[in-house]
């Protein structure tokens, strides 16, 4: 059996930790199954354990190879697990797929699960809970056990993009689950990406050993946008907005093509280049256009600003037809094509219980809607002339700006909104 079909490569890029946190956190708001939960935490404390700096971006990524072998400060021979587990090895052998030829290269074992808690608890007759004690004090044996070995090499290299993805990463994981530490490390990787990474209305690309470098390219700027939007959303801290629209202004400015209403992937204002390429395909990124339109779609809702709606939609008419005939390569398209054929809802929540409220919703999958709030008056387009009614905590369900009846519970605002795959 070919282990590369079971797990993930040894190397650990940025990038797809913080798209994969996002993933697993919606996945969760839809099924509630506890595995993605423990996958979204784990993630979590991976990336603060072994990709951040002490002032609060994020590294790029670990090595595959360690000792000049692939794989070798994560694989284990099951007399390595006796040695390290006693009597336990059994037991854990089993929970992760060990054998005495192993599943890897040269007796070693990738450890991996096929099976949830739930059932491998009912198979070896174990509570869940017993079972989830004993999972979390072998999962600190081994991690001991690692730090005794030579660490793969890292790549201190702090780039803003895939700093953005884990920052919307750890946005989605606090709308979902409330962990404050999840917005605790999100507000400090985002006033890193402020201080050390932002120039005026610009951004640069690369941060290391103290210097920032490279002129922003539209990937950079599209996905902190991206991320800020999400976390006023989280926050309701309006700095995060305003300083979205400031970069989007400055996007327009430097790096829009009016003849086919797509962006170019690099700055007017930077190097002069033969060609300034466009970026319309997904890659193991989204493409930097689709995630540009999307910005503009959510700041349209959120600022009144019905040009951006517009802009996001001619964008999309320019690749409609591939984005039929290559779905596979432009889901981020797709997914914006869908957000356009029915109206987006505008959530707004005003009083004193705005945070509860707002976390309350927070567990909710709610891909086609925009949720601003404040305990207080609000200049922000969603929140002015809305008011706590009756010195309650109100929310309004809104579409293409007219409301439906305030109401006061999270449940009676979710009951005006459209049902799931409703057009």
């Amino acid at each position: 059996m070919d282990a590369e079909w079971l797990v993930p490569h040894f190397e650990k890029m940025l990038y797809d930790n913080g798209q994969l946190v996002s993933l697993y956190s919606e996945a969760f708001q839809l099924t509630q199954d506890p595995l993605f939960r423990d996958v979204v935490y784990d993630t979590i404390a991976f990336v603060k354990r072994e990709l951040t700096s002490p002032q609060g971006g994020f590294y790029s990524s670990l090595d595959a190879d360690s000792e000049g072998e692939e794989g070798k400060f994560y694989v284990f021979t099951k007399e390595e697990l006796q040695q390290i587990l006693g009597d336990e090895e059994a037991l854990f052998s089993a929970y992760y797929n060990c054998t005495a030829l192993g599943n890897w290269e040269h007796g070693r074992n990738i450890l991996h699960r096929r099976q949830s808690d739930a059932d491998f608890a009912a198979e070896h007759e174990l509570e869940v809970a017993v079972l989830e004690a004993i999972v979390a004090e072998w999962k600190q044996k081994i991690r001991r056990a690692r730090n005794q070995r030579v660490r793969p090499g890292l790549d201190d290299k702090i780039l803003t993009g895939w700093n953005a993805l884990m920052l919307s990463g750890l946005v989605d994981a606090y709308r979902t689950f409330g962990e404050a530490g999840f917005l605790e490390l999100a507000l400090q990787n985002a006033r890193f990406l402020q201080t050390n990474l932002r120039q005026g209305p610009r951004l640069r690309r690369s941060f290391k050993a103290g210097r920032a470098t490279i002129d922003g390219f539209l990937e950079d700027y599209a996905l902190v946008i991206q991320a800020y939007i999400s976390l006023y959303e989280v926050s309701f801290d309006a700095q995060w907005l305003q300083e979205a629209e400031t970069m989007t202004q400055y996007v327009q400015d430097h790096f829009f093509d009016p003849e086919e209403n797509q962006f170019f992937y690099t700055d007017d204002a930077g190097e002069t280049l033969i060609a300034r390429k466009k970026e319309l395909f997904d890659n193991v990124i989204p493409a930097s256009n689709s995630v540009m339109a999307h910005n503009l779609l959510r700041l349209s809702l959120h600022l009144e600003k019905e040009e951006y709606r517009e802009l996001a939609a001619r964008m999309l008419g320019q690749v409609q037809e591939l984005v039929v005939k290559e779905p596979q390569h432009l889901t981020t398209w797709a997914a914006l094509y869908a957000a356009l054929l029915q109206p987006m809802a505008e959530i707004a929540i005003v009083g004193p219980d705005a945070e509860a409220l707002r976390e309350e919703l927070g567990r909710h999958f709610l891909p086609h809607a925009v949720v601003a709030g404040t305990t207080e008056a609000s200049e922000l387009p969603l929140l002015l002339h809305r008011t706590a009614q009756n010195g309650q905590t109100t929310l309004y369900v809104c579409f293409n700006r007219a409301c439906q009846q305030p109401v006061y519970s999270v449940a009676d605002a979710l009951a005006q909104l459209p049902a799931p795959g409703a057009g």
